[in-house]
């Protein structure tokens, strides 16, 4: 074990003598929530500080957000917009209609931009109708900003990368092409800000929206600071440098020199501790000798009664986009239950479950709370064990927190132990519920049944607490006639289930059935072969619903939700924002609310919803009307442009369409499809 002050790998002299030099800089890189703080670098921070290490964290991704949608990109975002409007042609009239959407919507940068920043101060928290608002404001900006991209989609929840990761040579040429990829520019200017270099920087990438950016930053650091090396830790490359060797090689030296798999805490503080990480081979890492790739052995797991508080210090609380901030917790590592055969997260920690004490989780919240000053928080368990529904209402006062958390459908829970949970804050809680068919949950190994489901639904909604669930269509087996069951079961329990999420059946790396799938019905699954550093797979199963029926069945239940206006409400708000507006409001007013602010008819003047534009495109000189709010764009003649930038602010559409009728026809609505958007820029 060596000193503070002995010199270390990439240190200069000077900086071999400055205690102060960070050992390890962490840093958190794009795409994920701009909402709430996330918990990987905040833990790791807490733990590896206790061990005596110097560590700095940097939240990069809530950063990038306020970046992206700057008034300083506004001039390159316009030029970009009104130069692919030129160059379309009819042909592609949609992504054209995108564009001139993203326009109008930029000339009114101003006023959005103002209720963005509400969100931040929460000074547009104050109804409904603002805060939704500022919702839609951001939202609006960040897809305006994005039609001006190449390639990239940024959204609240989601990044569209284009044909980025279609192989391994377009990534490459992708993280070092300024003109197409919008990281390299705010990259750059955060890594030139860095006042003290470390001995090492660590990238955390968590989520598969994150490889894009998170390769990106690494290419930066690697390029402006060669001598530091770049760790990368988090799931998706623990998982990756197993199931992509031939591409995962070809990163180090260019991207990184070191992945840390899996949990990073012992690893890391053994990692720091050694003058030479190669030759001491420290648990849980990978990295390549010469042509090899070395997989180091996987360490033990550290006793929940070992990690400390989350440790915050250094993100930029202020920043991120809510009145109120929502931290993140864990009560466990790994999964109680750990035998879902769809499910791969509890190999990410050794495949062992263990909790922690309900009166260290107490105290967890007590010192956030004193910290921060922050009363909500949300449990990122994969599933809040029952022990918890038990043991945490005598632990947590009454009164002082709002949570919320996952849990799994259980025959043990009573009434008492959601009122319980409700008494002492929760307010909100997420359920895998899959499938219906207790056929297809005992064949996917999750066993509920629907009593059980519809009882702890029933429990939760009378105790007041907002019940959402997860649900898909097409594990291998699930007939048409089971697929019915599930879609007869959410439209049929509307009363006591608030919101839920569906969608199809998805085959993951390292979930039992990639391990064994003969055992829950796959012919055969092969690697997506239109992307890279992937890590789903194509299905083909024995028998049932295929990829293609389980999309049917998909729309089909989309299309009945529609019609029986059924789970239609709320769907602008993200889980951070609905625990908010929970503890604010309650379940049942806030359902009321959403209904009317959704269903409410708002009044614009002609001058607030048209916007005129003339440009010369390949077939002419053409003029187009937009309609910013109802997403319409109209191909239209001079006379109606001319009109539309005569109207005075308080000039009704009635006024409008009685001077000229011919503005009424709306044509080439603007798409909203994330696939259709990129193939149509692709093609253009």
């Amino acid at each position: 074990m060596e000193t503070p002050l002995t010199q270390r790998p990439g240190d200069t002299p000077q900086e071999a003598r400055d205690s102060s030099r960070p050992d390890l800089h962490l840093v958190f890189p794009p795409q994920w929530s701009p909402l709430q703080p996330f918990l990987s670098t905040p833990s790791l921070k807490a733990y590896l500080e206790q061990k005596g290490h110097r560590i700095h964290q940097d939240d990069w991704n809530v950063v990038f957000y306020r970046w992206f949608v700057s008034r300083e990109r506004l001039p390159l975002a316009r030029a970009r917009l009104e130069r692919f409007i030129e160059a379309l042609t009819d042909e592609h009239r949609l992504y054209r209609a995108r564009c001139l959407q993203a326009l109008a919507t930029l000339d009114e940068y101003d006023s959005l931009i103002v209720q963005v920043e509400g969100l931040r101060t929460g000074d547009t928290y104050d109804t409904m109708e603002h805060f939704k608002d500022s919702v839609d404001a951001l939202k609006s900006l960040l897809a305006a900003f994005s039609a001006a991209e190449p390639v990239i989609e940024v959204g609240t929840t989601s990044l569209q990368d284009g044909d980025a990761l279609s192989s391994i040579s377009s990534l490459l040429a992708f993280i070092d092409n300024r003109n197409a990829n919008p990281f390299i520019p705010f990259f750059e200017a955060q890594v030139a800000g860095v006042q003290r270099l470390p001995r090492y920087f660590g990238v955390s990438i968590i989520g598969t929206e994150q490889i894009v950016a998170g390769l990106t930053l690494c290419r930066v650091l690697k390029q402006r600071h060669p001598d530091i090396p770049v760790l990368v830790g988090g799931s998706v490359f623990s998982r990756l440098v197993e199931k992509e060797r031939t591409w995962v090689t070809q990163l180090f030296g260019r991207c990184f020199d070191f992945i840390c798999r899996y949990e990073g805490e012992r690893p890391l503080d053994r990692f720091l501790s050694v003058e030479d990480p190669r030759a001491d081979h420290p648990p849980n890492f990978a990295f390549m000798k010469g042509e090899d790739l070395v997989l180091t052995p996987l360490g033990d797991s550290l006793p929940m009664s070992e990690v400390p508080t989350p440790d915050f210090e250094g993100l930029p609380l202020e920043e991120y986009l809510s009145p109120e901030i929502v931290l993140p917790l864990l009560t466990t590592r790994g999964c109680y239950w750990g035998k879902c055969a769809f499910c791969y997260h509890g190999m990410i920690y050794g495949d062992r479950y263990r909790m922690r004490a309900p009166e260290m989780i107490a105290k967890d919240l007590e010192v956030l709370n004193a910290r921060y000053g922050v009363r909500h928080f949300a449990f990122n368990d994969e599933a809040l064990p029952p022990k918890l529904f038990r043991m945490l209402p005598p632990a947590v006062p009454k009164g002082r927190y709002f949570f919320t958390a996952l849990y799994k459908f259980e025959k043990y829970f009573t009434r008492e132990d959601f009122r319980n949970m409700y008494d002492i804050g929760f307010r909100s809680l997420y359920i895998g519920l899959e499938t219906a068919s207790e056929r297809v949950q005992r064949h996917m190994r999750k066993n509920n049944t629907q009593k059980v489901m519809v009882d702890n639904l029933q429990f939760a909604h009378d105790a007041g607490i907002w019940s959402h669930t997860f649900n898909f269509f097409g594990f291998p087996t699930e007939t048409e006639e089971e697929a019915e069951e599930t879609v007869q079961f959410l439209l049929g329990h509307a009363d006591i289930l608030h919101s839920e999420g569906t969608g199809t059946f998805v085959f993951e790396h390292n979930a039992p059935i990639h391990l064994s799938p003969e055992q829950f019905g796959v012919k055969s699954f092969k690697p997506r072969t239109d992307t890279v550093l992937d890590l789903f797979y194509e299905y083909e199963p024995d028998t049932g619903l295929d990829a293609a029926g389980a999309q049917a069945v998909l729309e089909r239940y989309n299309r009945l939700k529609r019609e029986r206006k059924l789970y239609q409400h709320g769907h602008w708000v993200d889980r951070e924002h609905l625990l908010l507006l929970l503890s604010r409001y309650g379940r049942d007013a806030l359902k009321k609310a959403f209904a009317e602010v959704e269903e409410r008819e708002r009044g614009y003047s002609a001058a607030e919803l048209l916007r005129g534009y003339e440009f010369n495109t390949p077939e002419g000189k053409r003029h187009f009307v937009v309609n910013r709010r109802l997403r319409r764009v109209c191909v239209t003649n001079e006379d109606a442009v001319r009109i539309v930038g005569w109207l005075q602010f308080g000039a009704s559409v009635e006024d409008l369409l009685s001077a000229y009728p011919a503005l009424s026809a709306a044509l080439d609505p603007v798409p909203e499809d994330v696939e259709e958007l990129t193939s149509l820029r692709e093609a253009s």
